[in-house]
């Protein structure tokens, strides 16, 4: 469980136990994250439309579940980096959970046209 709850935010304070401060980034890193992947859900690409028939509780669900697999390495990364939260990191998450999703549309559409293409 400490995989997904630890992401390091402010490594460099000592306390014991989690500190609600490092609660509040982690949990508003992750919900950006999933935020940004439900955003793109929206957006057909290469259309920039946002297509309200895809606001739908299971892509919302869908969205926090591929958030809790995809997120933890990558903020553990930043958090290494820049010590100190910022609105960086959430901008930083959101951002990264919309082109993630943006580049699994494109490699599948990349498959289908391979396929087609070769058979």
């Amino acid at each position: 469980m400490r995989y997904f709850t630890n992401l390091e935010f402010l490594p460099d304070t000592v306390e014991l136990g989690a500190s609600s401060s490092r609660r509040r980034w982690t949990l508003g890193a992750y919900v950006t994250f999933c935020l940004g992947i439900f955003a793109r859900q929206l957006i057909p690409y290469p259309k920039v439309v946002v297509e309200a028939t895809n606001v739908r509780w299971s892509a919302f669900a869908a969205s926090f579940i591929i958030g809790l697999a995809l997120f933890p390495p990558v903020m553990r990364w930043l958090n290494g980096r820049r010590r100190k939260p910022s609105g960086e990191h959430l901008v930083t998450a959101f951002s990264f959970g919309f082109f993630v999703d943006l580049a699994s549309a494109g490699a599948a559409a990349l498959a289908r046209v391979t396929h087609i293409m070769s058979g």
